[in-house]
């Protein structure tokens, strides 16, 4: 299977640029290839991100008084993470009574 290829940053004459291109990558585990599919679909529908415009961003950040964690760049991700979140929400709510159920009984008395 044809390595991934990552939307990554403009940066070699306004093209995407190969990470994996370096002669030192691992043979496929077939284990992986339907991830691969699903990634590559994803990931062929960005648009590679402006160097210039990153380096904005991190800069801003850099200077902000109370910077985020965590903070995603560029297009597509947060989308996509938003429904990440909300399965997870989904999955825990669904099983809410289990885990509630975990905690034991709440009396425990005096010890």
């Amino acid at each position: 299977m044809e390595a991934l290829r990552c939307p990554g940053f403009a940066t070699r004459n306004g093209k995407n640029p190969d990470p994996l291109a370096n002669g030192h990558m691992a043979a496929p585990d077939p284990v992986y290839d339907g991830l691969r599919r699903r990634l590559a679909g994803l990931v062929g529908k960005q648009p590679a991100g402006d160097p210039a415009a990153a380096a904005q961003a991190l800069l801003t950040i850099v200077d902000s008084d109370n910077p985020p964690l965590r903070v995603l760049f560029g297009l597509g991700f947060y989308p996509m993470l938003q429904q990440v979140y909300a399965d997870r929400l989904k999955i825990w709510a669904d099983w809410q009574d289990l885990s509630a159920a975990a905690q034991g009984a709440l009396d425990h008395g005096s010890r």
